[in-house]
């Protein structure tokens, strides 16, 4: 291995501080010429974005001219740059006024959610804002952009693992100065020299992310409390609270596995298609082209396992995935929150059996989009467009799920700081189906269906395991429904006597849920099949 002393290292930083101190006749015409022509529309676009900014992203550029590789790696991090910002969100009030809340001042997440309720008590119904959006083409410095670059190379240059790499696999996912939309930070320099001596003593990569792993365990951990904290942190917040939800610990893998020269990125579900919540982890790509998945801070890669049933996996990406929803949706339409960004691939394949699936939906929207039931919604997960025979395909989903086609409409309008605002929601766009395991799609009756009073067949919902209704409360009362018509009917409230609940009527083909008279009711969807209850 190539020995470089840390002497030098700074050395060379401080030459680049100095360098950018210069004032220098700085022209984009002038530098545009030297810029890769893969990505020279894309840079010069960036740079007029950028503003009052422009100048520092033109001294990475001029710094590296007479560098073609350095030159073509500073021309991927700026062109697609607009894409990232830092997103800073907080609780607010309906005025918009920001309501204080410090995670750490609670050991649970129920304790958190407690103290929200009795806030809106007295201020009324709180709700996430975004704040600022600090976006990278606008604020980044040449000094910061340059050393995640000198360091993303000196990595490149020095290790045995990292030179093994495609130039594809290290402009991807190497390279990259961030893991999400945290506030940026010079994490590389830090993560390089606190884990110098692991480099030392392997030329295998594998165990130098095992070692790395085993050690970020004991920096930085998962608490529950941080679902209420919904902008993601960045480092100096995380060394400071040690504590993190699952897109933190994936974004301090991604700072200390590839400061030391390691591909990483991280691999999200949106929404989990048999209970609630969501999920991100991380995957390491080795030299070779091997993806190995495994949740950074708690456990290895091989040592890592995610359930069964998922519905869509995506990859992050710094770059742009072409042909996303947000290539062809027109401006006057509206996607799904997260489903309008480029910047992620499916790799649903890579984790379960996929099958592509066609349906067919009501007259409407061009662009249809699948979703599964999570959170007491149906929650949109992929796309697709619909043709004149209003058939829709969406691609390489998971199966052995329950499905429902949806439009994403206005469908009111809020009141929000009193500023009237439309109201996207999904609606209905079909009937909800089941994709079983052999790759049938089973149709539910979406009609008005027929009550049947049936004592003699009667269903139990008894407590059961993950999924289903965690525990049956004596006393409480319970609300059925049942799909029909396009939305959620209401059939009958029971109470609980027993550890379970007897249900003495009948709607044969749809779906059922059960919700508990409580303040954040929580059910999972199922059906009857010969008087046995499957959840989904």
């Amino acid at each position: 291995m190539k020995k470089i002393t840390y002497f030098l290292l700074i050395f060379a930083l401080f030459v680049i501080i100095n360098s950018c101190s210069i004032l220098q006749p700085y022209s984009v015409k002038k530098i545009a010429p030297s810029i890769p022509e893969e990505y020279r529309e894309k840079v010069v676009e960036s740079l007029e974005e950028a503003g009052s900014n422009k100048r520092e992203l033109l001294k990475v550029l001029y710094h590296y001219k007479d560098d073609p590789q350095k030159l073509e790696a500073a021309s991927f991090l700026i062109a697609y740059m607009p894409d990232h910002c830092f997103a800073d969100v907080a609780l607010v009030d309906s005025l918009g006024n920001t309501v204080p809340l410090n995670v750490m001042d609670f050991n649970t997440a129920l304790e958190v959610q407690i103290h929200i309720d009795s806030l809106e008590k007295e201020l009324g119904e709180l709700h996430y804002k975004l704040i600022e959006k600090r976006e990278d083409v606008k604020t980044i410095t040449a000094h910061l952009l340059m050393t995640h670059i000198d360091m993303a190379f000196l990595a490149y240059e020095t290790l045995p693992w990292t030179s093994q790499y495609s130039w594809d696999d290290f402009r991807e996912y190497i390279l990259p100065y961030r893991g999400s939309s945290e506030p940026l930070s010079n994490w590389r320099l830090y993560f390089w020299y606190q884990f110098a001596s692991f480099r030392e003593p392997t030329e295998d990569p594998l165990v130098l992310a095992y070692s790395i792993n085993d050690s970020a365990r004991k920096m930085f951990t998962f608490k529950e409390v941080f679902y209420y904290h919904p902008a993601d942190q960045g480092l100096d917040e995380m060394l400071k609270n040690g504590f993190g939800r699952c897109e933190d610990m994936t974004n301090f893998s991604i700072y200390a596995m590839r400061a030391n020269g390691l591909a990483l990125t991280s691999d999200f579900t949106p929404f989990w298609p048999d209970r609630s919540n969501n999920h991100a982890w991380n995957a390491i790509i080795l030299p070779d082209g091997e993806v190995i998945p495994f949740m950074g801070s708690e456990a290895n890669p091989g040592q890592y396992n995610l359930q069964d049933k998922i519905a869509k996996v995506y990859r992050k990406l710094y770059s742009q995935e072409p042909n996303t929803l947000a290539d062809v949706l027109p401006d006057s339409m509206k996607a799904p929150p997260w489903l309008g960004y480029k910047n992620f691939m499916d790799v649903t394949d890579k984790y379960v059996q996929v099958s592509d699936v066609n349906v067919q939906v009501y007259k409407g929207s061009p662009f249809a989009y699948i979703a599964v039931f999570n959170d007491n919604d149906w929650q949109p997960i992929h796309w697709g467009s619909v043709d004149s025979l209003r058939s829709v395909t969406f691609s390489d989903m998971g199966r052995d799920i329950a499905y429902l086609p949806v439009f994403y409409e206005i469908v009111d309008s809020i009141i929000v700081e009193n500023e009237k605002k439309p109201d996207y929601e999904p609606i209905p766009a079909g009937t909800p189906f089941i994709l079983n395991e052999e790759e049938e799609i089973i149709n539910f009756d979406n009609s008005e269906v027929e009550l049947r009073e049936k004592k003699d067949s009667a269903f139990v919902l008894t407590k059961t395991g993950h999924g289903g209704i965690n525990k049956v409360k004596i006393d409480s009362t319970y609300t059925w429904f049942i799909w029909a018509e396009d939305e959620w009917q209401e059939i009958i409230d029971t109470t609980a006597t027993a550890d379970s609940l007897i249900f003495e009527f009948y709607y044969p083909e749809t779906l059922y849920k059960v919700e508990e008279e409580c303040l954040h009711p929580d059910p999972r969807i199922f059906t009857i099949e010969d008087g046995e209850v499957i959840f989904w």
